[in-house]
């Protein structure tokens, strides 16, 4: 991990993630934002290889130690399920649509017992963090 990517530790669980995903101004805005980080020459599309520039940083949750093979077979199952038109690329409706449905599973996985997590400040899931603790 690069020096410059701040970590916090985070408690979390399902109802926190799922709860942020059906706020669906916030949810949108934090897509919009992600969305501009890897579309990063405005094309309004993301490849594979612009996948690649931000993955870890968009969930990282044990992505570091995941080998460049499994790494691969993550990026062709995105594509594979989401790149409607074999393109490609995501659009920004089809990168909306992985991210909930990654948001979704891994808030299904922490279950409904707050855990601790240690999260990037602008990873998807500290955005979830900060949403719940902003609604109070």
């Amino acid at each position: 991990m690069a020096d410059d990517q701040k970590m916090s530790v985070a408690v979390i669980n399902e109802s926190t993630v799922k709860d942020f995903v059906q706020d669906s101004k916030a949810f949108e805005k934090c897509v919009d934002e992600q969305f501009k980080v890897f579309d990063s020459k405005g094309e309004g599309a993301i490849s594979w290889a612009d996948m690649g520039r931000g993955y870890g940083k968009l969930m990282a949750l044990e992505y570091e130690k995941q080998s460049e093979e499994e790494i691969k077979c993550l990026y062709d199952s995105i594509f594979e399920r989401f790149d409607e038109e074999k393109n490609g690329t995501l659009n920004r409706e089809q990168f909306k649509r992985f991210m909930k449905e990654m948001m979704l599973a891994m808030g299904q996985s922490f279950g409904d017992v707050p855990i601790q997590v240690a999260l990037e400040h602008d990873s998807m899931l500290m955005k979830a963090v900060q949403h719940e603790l902003s609604r109070g």
